[in-house]
């Protein structure tokens, strides 16, 4: 039997069609939580499925908030071209996936960093959607 639990958090999200296909994709792949940092969640159309009534949707007002609560929980921040590749990445028992708003970069880091290799970003969803995907793939899943 597999072990573990993991996380998905939004650094300022900037688009609320994004924030609902990571809902929608973290209930489907099981996710303990999404966390929403400095952007509160509201439904969107994009949450198909209604993703709010069966895992919970956290909202933190400041990254300093965000992690004095997760403070013993790995971060694993994913950015473009920094951190390992997604491919040959070892994901923790426990973790908690960090994706930056769509239009800069993550100002802050975590305990790890993935990346993926494409020739350009991906959009939030589809970039936390293959993270999710790739931890169930190689068996860390709750």
């Amino acid at each position: 039997m597999n072990r573990g639990w993991f996380g998905i958090a939004l650094y300022e999200p900037k688009i609320e069609a994004n924030l609902g296909i990571v809902c929608r994709s973290a209930h489907a792949f099981g996710a303990s939580f999404v966390a929403c940092i400095g952007q509160r969640y509201q439904r969107v159309c994009s949450d198909t499925t209604k993703a709010g009534r069966s895992l919970p949707i956290l909202y933190f007002p400041s990254w300093q908030e965000f992690t004095e609560s997760c403070a013993q929980i790995p971060l694993v921040t994913v950015e473009v071209q920094q951190g390992v590749e997604l491919s040959v990445f070892q994901h923790p028992e426990q973790a908690i996936y960090v994706f930056g708003g769509e239009d800069r970069t993550l100002p802050v880091s975590g305990d790890c960093a993935v990346h993926l290799t494409t020739k350009y970003c991906l959009n939030l969803g589809s970039c936390a959607t293959v993270v999710m995907y790739d931890r169930q793939a190689k068996g860390r899943q709750t």
